[in-house]
């Protein structure tokens, strides 16, 4: 079932978002083909990490689709990122259900500036603080009292110690 909605998912994102953009040569502009053309566009996805991170989520609504669509299908079929959503993790996304893109983006960012770790704790970490980063800044996204909890905890310095907990639920 996984396996199919993967698929399922990403033909749609290529159908959609086949096309590229000339003014943003650096961002991922269509779906790499083979492990040496992920690994050569591992610098376009972390281009278009730092879009998505610094551009509100309120300016250039269809570049953020384009982009979103692009770097989730990227990361599904990446011979080289595993990326884990633990559910006791991302609690986040009731109010704001991009904020899961933004987690995804962070963790993956972890995994590409890391020769492509695997650590699980370090990924969700990294994935939660760019949640935390974009909701920091606000433009477009909803108050949320479990992200002003997470906001909280690496306030105090205990975010890790929170992610590593929850992590050891499963």
């Amino acid at each position: 079932m996984k396996t199919f909605k993967q698929v399922l998912t990403l033909i749609l994102l290529v159908s959609v978002y086949s096309n590229s953009f000339a003014q943003d040569a650096e961002l991922l502009a269509s779906l790499p083909k083979g492990k040496k053309q992920y690994l050569k566009s591992e610098p376009n996805v972390l281009a278009t990490i730092n879009w998505l991170e610094n551009t509100p989520l309120n300016q250039d609504a269809e570049k953020h689709k384009q982009q979103f669509s692009l770097l989730t299908g990227w990361v599904m079929n990446s011979p080289t990122v595993d990326l884990t959503l633990d559910e006791n993790v991302v609690t986040f996304t009731k109010e704001n259900k991009e904020l899961l893109s933004f987690f995804m983006a962070g963790y993956t960012k972890y995994a590409l500036e890391n020769n492509h770790s695997k650590d699980e704790v370090k990924g969700s970490i990294a994935g939660v603080r760019s949640v935390i980063k974009v909701y920091k800044k606000g433009n477009g996204i909803k108050k949320d009292e479990s992200v002003e909890k997470l906001v909280k905890l690496e306030a105090k310095g205990e975010l890790e110690k929170w992610v590593q907990d929850q992590l050891a639920k499963k």
